[in-house]
């Protein structure tokens, strides 16, 4: 394989409470791309991404971020060349946005993109008082934040758009899209048909397993839409 790729995933399995949860998945991506996982509920998504930030262990198959296998390297190495954020990311702190900037390792990196996801309206406000969306859009600023060179680094995100209105949906395409021309790999697990169609990429996975790879106009087809998620295209929104 090229050293090209920043990610390099070939044969991934994993077992979870004694169920094979994904089946030989292999993803090989390159600084500059977006890669999109998508695939109905159970079909793996979260799995495979949490298996791809070295947080879930593996079974079988290899595994290389940035040059070095996450499991190998431990957590303090791994988050600096990765960026991981949860569907649903938890907070033990119910700070004020201003004063949340200040547990961050990178403040004004922090405040920048509470800008760029249009937080700026609600910064004075304590974390529990926000909507949904807009604390999901406050941990994507947290976990951004904490990237300092994009170039060459995995981003990782679960559901990014989930919960977010249409304005912090395009916000948060424009982010991704400006992080992989600055070099990052962003790979993101998402139900949104409009953000997957924005990816250079597309997995579909079924049952933890492979079933489609290629751009979104070759694998959101039609055909692989019935297939996987048993209905026909007419019935899938092209927006959210």
């Amino acid at each position: 394989m090229s050293n090209a790729f920043v990610i390099r995933a070939l044969g991934l399995g994993v077992e979870l409470n004694g169920r094979r949860v994904i089946d030989g998945v292999s993803l090989c991506a390159a600084g500059g791309t977006l890669t999109a996982i998508v695939g109905p509920n159970g079909a793996g998504k979260t799995t495979l991404l949490r298996a791809l930030a070295g947080l879930t262990p593996r079974t079988d198959g290899t595994l290389m971020i940035a040059g070095a296998d996450p499991a190998q390297i431990g957590a303090a190495e791994a988050v600096k060349t990765r960026v991981y954020c949860a569907q649903r990311p938890a907070c033990a702190w119910n700070y004020p946005l201003t004063d949340l900037a200040n547990i961050t390792s990178r403040p004004e990196a922090f405040a920048d993109w509470l800008v760029k996801l249009n937080l700026e309206e609600v910064i004075d406000r304590r974390l529990a008082e926000l909507s949904g969306g807009e604390q999901k859009a406050v941990h994507l600023a947290f976990a951004l934040s904490q990237l300092a060179e994009p170039f060459g680094h995995a981003i990782l995100l679960d559901e990014p758009t989930d919960s977010l209105d249409l304005r912090r949906q395009s916000a948060v395409r424009l982010a991704l899209r400006g992080l992989a021309q600055s070099g990052a790999v962003c790979v993101i697990a998402t139900h949104d048909f409009e953000l997957a169609r924005h990816c250079d990429r597309v997995l579909v996975l079924a049952e933890g397993r492979l079933i489609a790879e290629g751009t979104p106009a070759d694998t959101l087809t039609p055909t692989v839409i019935r297939e996987v998620w048993g209905v026909d295209l007419t019935a899938i929104p092209s927006s959210r």
